[in-house]
């Protein structure tokens, strides 16, 4: 690719599509949506025999990055099912505003993308403080289907409301998914989600022990179910743990080694920096992360579980082939 083609790269400029607001944010246009016997299927759960859900991505950003970055290899998968909603990327309020700005156009660009290949798409709404309220609701078309989630919001319940008030206000939703149990004072036409259901859990594990929330502040929380990615045995973060010997046996001495549940913790750790690394995603979403600094490469599944954990002998060659 030339320097010319990379800079007039639409992929690269993400001005493909109408802008809305002093950002121009990519807007999502409204679609007519069958309101009946909605159910939801995650992105990282998704299966043939259940393409009359709508797929969601109310999940941790890493587990869909590709949508973004690389889309394409993905659209004939989603053209199947029923609907998709608009990807999910955070809005914390630990961030500066510059980057909730930011996750805000990749989820419109996103459901903008996804729309023009075909498929059908509804916006996924969510908010910060009430300084990304001027933006936050940019893109999305009045009268819309929308969605959001009040998973891990039930503390924070009063900023929750002022950005769902003011959602409705600007947006006017014709009906409103929600994933989680919705408030009592939410307004409009509610369309819940259950959780457990969706997930296929006991309805007692919402309530009870065996879900646990990841707090942070304001609207943007991470959710996980216990035992799964960052569980407390070093062995429910290996994709196969009856793999893991093998690979400690072949590879621990590359990094002085000599306890499995510590070559396993290291390989989890790698995982979870992975934003100080490079970061390969292909069409199956298999993670690969590689650390130049200290020639470490690790390959994950999406559920963030290690897959391998060594030093390739050909370093950043390696990771690039």
């Amino acid at each position: 690719m030339t320097s010319e083609e990379f800079r007039t790269n639409p992929m690269f400029l993400r001005n493909q599509f109408k802008g809305d607001g002093v950002f121009e944010i990519p807007k999502i246009e409204k679609e007519e949506i069958e309101l009946e016997n909605i159910e939801l299927i995650g992105y990282d759960k998704l299966n043939e025999n259940e393409t009359d859900k709508i797929v969601h991505f109310f999940l941790d950003d890493y587990k869909f990055e590709a949508i973004w970055n690389d889309p394409e290899p993905r659209i004939e998968k989603l053209k199947k099912y029923r609907a998709v909603l608009a990807p999910n990327y955070s809005i914390y309020t630990e961030m500066p505003l510059s980057l909730k700005v930011y996750n805000t156009f990749r989820s419109r660009w996103c459901g903008a993308y996804l729309q023009a290949k075909g498929i059908k798409v509804i916006p996924t709404v969510a908010w910060g403080e009430p300084n990304t309220f001027w933006f936050c609701f940019d893109g999305i078309a009045q009268g819309s289907v929308v969605a959001v989630s009040t998973l891990g919001v039930r503390k924070e319940k009063s900023l929750f409301m002022q950005g769902y008030n003011e959602m409705i206000r600007k947006v006017k939703p014709k009906a409103v998914i929600c994933y989680g149990e919705p408030f009592e004072e939410m307004q409009g036409k509610i369309i819940p989600i259950d959780y457990s259901k969706t997930n296929n859990l006991n309805s007692k594990s919402v309530s009870g022990d065996r879900i646990y929330i990841k707090k942070t502040t304001g609207y943007g929380f991470l959710f996980n179910e216990k035992g799964m990615g960052s569980a407390t045995s070093n062995r429910k973060t290996w994709a196969n743990p009856t793999a893991l010997k093998d690979h400690f046996d072949r590879h621990a001495k590359d990094f002085s080694i000599t306890d499995e549940a510590e070559y396993a913790r290291q390989a989890h750790q790698h995982y979870l920096n992975r934003d100080k690394h490079q970061v390969k995603v292909d069409e199956n979403d298999v993670v690969r992360i590689y650390d130049d600094q200290t020639n470490t490469f690790g390959v994950y599944n999406s559920n963030g579980e290690t897959i391998t954990f060594f030093k390739p002998s050909h370093g950043q060659r390696y990771f690039d082939s």
